[in-house]
């Protein structure tokens, strides 16, 4: 009986001690492709299906990489979000970049004008607000006053 007991405040204690913090993002937060650009005023599409532009969403932040080349640059974006829509609430440039060897120095810095870097990853304004037209396991699409962004689940 007392090894039940102890067992018992061993199992509680452990419960407790534990901290589960969960983004509350549901199917937004994960690995996402870029997978196609609309523009709503004239209708023409981008495909960018080959391309390697991606979207990792996780907590309060996404992190967008062109991660074929790198030349469009690497950025952080914080957002907050309803049940319909997506809003990028700031931008930060990751600046890191090697000094030599043995030292490294940068930091993100906050974008305050939209430059075509920035415009590659669907984002021309900020604060950017985005409709969720749709959002499940595996497709998002996302509107905003300019574009529809359509994106896999990669």
């Amino acid at each position: 009986m007392k090894k039940h007991i102890i067992t018992m405040i061993i199992a509680v204690l452990v419960l407790v001690s534990c901290d589960i913090e969960t983004s509350g993002n549901g199917k937004l937060d994960g690995f996402w492709h870029l997978e196609r650009v609309d523009t709503l005023a004239s209708g023409g599409s981008m495909d960018l299906s080959s391309e390697h532009i991606f979207w990792g969403v996780q907590y309060n932040l996404i992190s967008a990489d062109d991660t074929e080349n790198g030349s469009y640059g690497s950025y952080y974006m914080r957002f907050r979000q309803t049940s319909d829509s997506l809003y990028i609430t700031s931008v930060y440039a990751n600046h890191w970049h090697e000094d030599n060897a043995t030292d490294s120095i940068g930091g993100d810095v906050p974008v305050v004008e939209i430059n075509n870097d920035i415009r590659h990853f669907g984002i021309n304004d900020i604060p950017e607000q985005f409709a969720k037209e749709k959002l499940d396991g595996s497709k998002m699409v996302l509107r905003s006053k300019l574009l529809r962004l359509t994106l896999r689940r990669f």
